[in-house]
């Protein structure tokens, strides 16, 4: 019975420490995630491009990308606020090789009203950076 709660103890604590580490790499990537979509925002996109990942930069070259990021943010307006939909890993992506990749969805809405779902996958780059391979607005 004791070697019973001592495993379930183990079991909880380590449970409790993924758990904590997986939050925290939620955390540095949203931050990314932000740091790079404030780029966008501020109409930087050039910038956003060279802040990208390898793998973005590999599909789409910087004037492409300048060209259609304008004509996807022309239409909206300034960017009021932004709020974290939903968030997944995976390591398996269309277009892509396999690898570690987490997918966020935000809901952002513009200025004056309009209501847009952004989706941005990141990878992990050097060190614990994580960078952008994919972004797309509906």
């Amino acid at each position: 019975m004791i070697k019973k709660l001592w495993l379930l103890g183990w079991l909880l604590i380590c449970a409790t420490v993924v758990y904590a580490d997986d939050k925290a790499i939620l955390a540095q990537v949203e931050r990314s995630a932000r740091d790079w979509l404030a780029r966008v925002d501020a109409g930087n996109y050039p910038e956003s491009w060279e802040q990208a990942a390898p793998l973005l930069k590999s599909k789409i070259n910087q004037a492409e990308w300048v060209k259609s990021t304008t004509a996807v943010r022309a239409t909206r307006g300034e960017m009021t606020a932004r709020y974290i939909a939903t968030a997944g890993t995976t390591t398996s992506l269309s277009g892509f090789p396999d690898g570690e990749y987490i997918v966020l969805q935000f809901y952002t809405t513009f200025a004056p009203q309009s209501l847009a779902l952004e989706t941005i996958t990141l990878t992990k780059a050097s060190g614990e950076t994580w960078q952008v391979i994919d972004y797309a607005m509906k």
